[in-house]
C-alpha cells in the first residue's frame, strides 16, 4: 500500500509541477526607445521609458526641441495597441504647459496635471507618436521611421527621481 501511495504521490507531483501559471498577458509598452543625433557638435537623445501594468501606462519622456531640452511625466491607458495620453506634465512646451508638482519654479501658473490628445503606438519595434485624430495605424509607416527600442538609455535616459517615480506610477501611485 506505501509504494502504491508513493507512486501517486510521486505522480501528482509531477503533473502540479508541470503544470504551469497562466502566463501574463504581454505588455508592448513596457521598456525604453531612444534615438541620438549630433547637434552643434554635441550628441542629443531622445527617449521615452514606459512602464506597463495591465491597461496602465507610465512614461518618462526626454526630447530636444527649439534648442532646448524638455522632459515630461504622463499616464494613460493602453486599448489595443494603442496607449492613450491622458494627463501629463513637465517643461512647458509642444507638449504641455503644465509643470509637474514639485518642479515647479516658483511662480509658475500651471502645476499639476494637464491633458493630453497624443496617442503612442509601435509599428516595427519603434516607437511612433499621434496627436487627435491622428493615424496609430502601421500602414504607410516606414521601418526607419519612429524611435528604435533599447535595451536600456542609459545615463542618457531619466533621471533617478524620474525613474523612481515611474516604478510608483507603475504601481497605482502618481
Amino acid at each position: 500500500m506505501r509504494l502504491a501511495t508513493a507512486a501517486i504521490l510521486s505522480i501528482t507531483a509531477g503533473v502540479s509541477a508541470s503544470t504551469s501559471a497562466p502566463a501574463l498577458a504581454p505588455a508592448p509598452f513596457e521598456g525604453a526607445w531612444m534615438s541620438c543625433e549630433t547637434y552643434q557638435g554635441a550628441e542629443v537623445c531622445d527617449y521615452t521609458v514606459l512602464a506597463q501594468r495591465g491597461g496602465r501606462v507610465c512614461g518618462v519622456q526626454g526630447y530636444f526641441a527649439t534648442n532646448a531640452y524638455y522632459e515630461q511625466r504622463f499616464v494613460g491607458t493602453v486599448k489595443a495597441n494603442v496607449a492613450h495620453i491622458e494627463k501629463i506634465c513637465g517643461d512647458p512646451g509642444s507638449e504641455t504647459d503644465t509643470y509637474c508638482a514639485g518642479r515647479a519654479p516658483d511662480g509658475a501658473e500651471k502645476v499639476g496635471w494637464g491633458t493630453s490628445d497624443e496617442k503612442l503606438f509601435i509599428c516595427g519595434g519603434r516607437l511612433h507618436a499621434a496627436s487627435g485624430a491622428g493615424s496609430t495605424s502601421c500602414a504607410g509607416i516606414t521601418r526607419q521611421s519612429g524611435t528604435p527600442r533599447v535595451r536600456s538609455p542609459g545615463e542618457r535616459g531619466p533621471a533617478p527621481e524620474d525613474r523612481a517615480w515611474l516604478a510608483s506610477c507603475a504601481d497605482g501611485a502618481e
